[in-house]
């Protein structure tokens, strides 16, 4: 142990940035793991094991919403012992998107006691709950208690009616944090849904009889009613499980190519190391030393190497975990972090593993020394032809190709990253550009009046020429037509042929017409689906049961997130027929005339019409664009790393090359070279480096984006990414900057070699 640690301080600064480049890679990874796991002890596991094993239900079509003769048929299930149903809406309505908004709700329930019920792994802190009946009490949760500074006796206003509080629920890691609780009949009576919502019951769980299995009931409400959607707490902890999986492997993947880098550094490492200890090796071998021992020496060393990053990183990841868990809990009352100890062992012994596995090669090459050449220092090769020739120049040039794999890999994670964002940004401005003569129209809520009187008023606001109405109409029942997937069709009457706010981007006809007016049989269709189940003009279409003729196919969209390739167009009374109930279209779309304003048509609109709010597609568009821009700069931030860490390994080979040339360097500036023609040099190489790396990983990013459209477009029916020219010349030339910016140091040291002291030097 004493010989590995002196054989490391030997070269402070390279096993520095060595036990760097892994505790960085060892930092995320450990990072995304305290995350899994603490999702996995908050979330999965109390939905696994909680005795009270809900069966959550709702609605297959939210436009019919569960009513009281639906929970009269819950209750009929066989093991269903009641039914608590659960209505909640925001305590303010706070503009743009929040992670976990204050909110209220109300429980009423057939098994009395479970309309305030403890939440999971806690309970009252002080007070009490309210009594039954009472419409002025509520116990809220420790973050609403918090938000508004709340005690046992205070008073919560909530939409302009008070709220004594009675109780609060101690801090815990549920929804039951962040709401505060009151009667059933005061939530129904102050909850203002969205438009979109419709008059039902609200959230409906089925409660077991004791020793009734929670999946078994969910399969008999499965079967028995065919209108609702079931989820057990093991198929919710499961599909949890899935969002993590694919949260992991999404962030984890800049973990593991940040560790894959630095797999590379230790091999660049240990490989210079060895060379440099060839005679001190000789020496051991010639005094007895067998094989064996010069291997484990070499693949202890490394595995060291490894462990000691992979403790550093952990050591970071808890500093950061501590640190973050304490930001959230003051500002969203949640963990977001838990390091376990088989996290932790897990981590640090993979490390050393890998470390060992790095140093296998190295190994090899020092226990095969012979004694008698590596105690005169080496000796040249022999010159070899063919594949051995080859062999020699890939092991002379290990350590170059090493870093720019090292760095390519991080590139590649970047220009995948960002052909996801350049193909968003396009599709959007795509949008914009679409809907530029369009303004979406709805009512703020459903007390909202919003019928053809709000339409003709809509049409006589200034700047508008005409409107269209439209409805969704729901998902194609592949049950019945065969269809793959969940294609949406809509009912529509436009005057004018266009289309409404759900195709975004302006789309003609490929082939045939538009419908005829009142048609009860017609249909135009998107170019993919008309691909994909081989329809053409004059085809038959059937959905729910009912068959319809294609008249028209749609241009395909090239870039397309919204199905319009996929979806199907009916008129309204077509879609009357197909849904068996005469609903009136639910959104409103106005035209506006040619050079008019799309924002001071919209403002107009909402002046004339209280309690109506519009949207426009630069508005919608801006929303988007500021959700994505959190999103992407945190998966940015996290794939940088693995750009970091190959930074980290161009600094150490090219600090390595310095020292293997300082008998050159020197004897350049014994001959006339100034520092800066040595500086201009080793910045040179380093920008080599970083652009070569930058290069490859853009090269193979390119098949790597066509085989992930590939997949997408024969999974989903649209493409993701967009590798456009000028993504892969800046990965290119970021590539080389950071090459530069990490050739500075040892340019700098190469710069002020003594020549004399240089030319000394072995």
């Amino acid at each position: 142990m004493f010989e590995i640690i002196r054989h490391l301080l030997q070269r402070k600064i390279r096993t520095l940035l060595t036990v760097l480049a892994i505790a960085v890679g060892t930092f995320a990874v450990t990072a995304v793991g305290g995350i899994a796991e603490n999702l996995e002890a908050v979330v999965i596991h109390p939905a696994l094991e909680n005795a009270r094993g809900r069966v959550a239900v709702w609605p297959k079509e939210w436009d019919r919403p569960l009513t009281e003769a639906s929970l009269r048929r819950l209750r009929r299930i066989e093991g269903a012992a009641g039914v608590t149903a659960t209505i909640s809406d925001r305590i303010e309505e706070l503009e743009g998107i929040q992670f976990q908004p204050l909110r209220f709700a109300g429980t009423r329930s057939d098994i009395p006691g479970l309309e305030y019920e403890p939440p999971v792994g806690g309970g009252l802190w002080a007070g009490r709950v309210p009594d039954p009946g009472s419409r002025a009490e509520t116990v809220v949760g420790w973050g609403v208690a918090q938000e508004y500074g709340l005690e046992v006796g205070g008073i919560l206003t909530i939409r302009d009616y008070p709220f004594r509080v009675v109780g609060i629920w101690g801090q815990t890691e549920t929804e039951e944090y962040s709401t505060a609780f009151i009667s059933y009949e005061m939530a129904e009576r102050l909850a203002t849904d969205r438009w979109y919502s419709y008059p039902g019951v609200g959230r409906v769980t089925v409660v077991p009889h004791p020793g009734v299995d929670s999946q078994a009931l969910a399969n008999r409400i499965r079967a028995e009613l065919d209108d609702v959607e079931v989820q057990s707490p093991q198929e919710a902890a499961e599909e949890t499980r899935h969002e993590v999986l694919i949260f992991s492997r999404i962030v984890g993947a800049s973990g593991v190519m940040a560790l894959l880098i630095g797999t590379f550094t230790i091999v660049n490492t240990m490989a210079v190391s060895i060379h440099e200890r060839h005679r001190e090796i000789g020496l051991k071998k010639a005094l007895g030393a067998a094989d064996a021992h010069v291997l484990a020496e070499v693949l202890s060393e490394a595995a060291f190497i490894g462990g000691l990053g992979g403790a550093l990183g952990v050591l970071a990841s808890a500093c950061a975990g501590l640190a973050g868990n304490r930001l959230f809990a003051d500002e969203l009352g949640i963990r977001l972090f838990l390091l376990t100890p088989r996290l932790a062992v897990g981590a640090i012994v993979a490390t050393a593993l890998i470390g060992g596995l790095a140093g296998i090669y190295p190994a090899w090459q020092a226990a095969r020394l012979d004694p008698v050449v590596a105690l005169r220092g080496g000796g040249a090769s022999r010159s070899r032809r063919g594949p051995r020739r080859l062999i020699d120049i890939i092991r002379r040039n290990a350590r170059s190709i090493l870093t720019v794999g090292g760095i390519a890999i991080g590139i590649f994670a970047l220009v995948v990253l960002g052909s996801l964002a350049e193909y968003l940004n396009n599709y959007l401005d795509d949008a914009v550009e679409g809907s530029r003569d369009k303004v979406y129209v709805r009512p703020e809520d459903r007390d909202v009046p919003f019928g053809r009187l709000t339409a003709r008023i809509v049409r006589n606001t200034p700047g508008v020429r005409e409107v269209v109405f439209t409805r969704w109409g729901g998902y194609i029942d592949d049950e019945n037509d065969g269809l793959a997937g969940e294609h949406s069709f809509y009912g529509i009457e436009s005057p004018t042929g266009e289309f409404g706010w759900e195709m975004v981007i302006d789309v003609r006809f490929a082939q045939g017409r538009n419908l005829t007016p009142a048609s009860l049989n017609e249909v135009v269709i998107g170019a993919g689906l008309a691909q994909e189940q081989n329809l053409r003009l004059g085809s038959t279409l059937t959905i729910r049961d009912h068959d319809f003729t294609v008249v028209g196919i749609r241009e395909r969209v090239p870039r397309d997130l919204g199905e319009m390739n996929y979806c199907v167009h009916m008129t309204l009374d077509a879609l009357a027929r197909v849904l068996g109930r005469p609903d009136p279209f639910n959104r409103i779309t106005a035209l506006l005339a040619p050079g008019q304003d799309a924002q001071e048509v919209a403002r107009a609109i909402e002046a004339t019409l209280p309690g109506i709010e519009t949207m426009t597609a630069a508005e919608q568009a801006d929303e988007i664009r500021r959700v994505l821009a959190i999103l992407f700069g945190v998966m940015a931030g996290l794939f940088s790393i693995a750009v970091f860490v190959g930074s980290v390994s161009v600094v150490n080979t090219m600090i390595i090359a310095v020292h293997r040339r300082t008998r050159e360097i020197g004897l350049k500036k014994a001959v006339g070279a100034g520092d800066t023609d040595i500086l201009a040099e080793v910045l040179a190489d380093a920008a080599k480096l970083g652009g070569l790396g930058g290069l490859l990983g853009t090269f193979v990013a390119w098949p790597a984006t066509a085989a992930i459209n590939l997949f997408a477009q024969e999974a989903d029916g649209f493409t993701i990414l967009e590798l456009t020219p000028r993504l892969a010349l800046g990965a290119i030339v970021l590539s080389t900057l950071l090459g530069i910016a990490a050739g500075l140091l040892p340019a700098w040291r190469a710069a002020h070699l003594d020549p004399v002291a240089a030319l000394r030097a072995e």
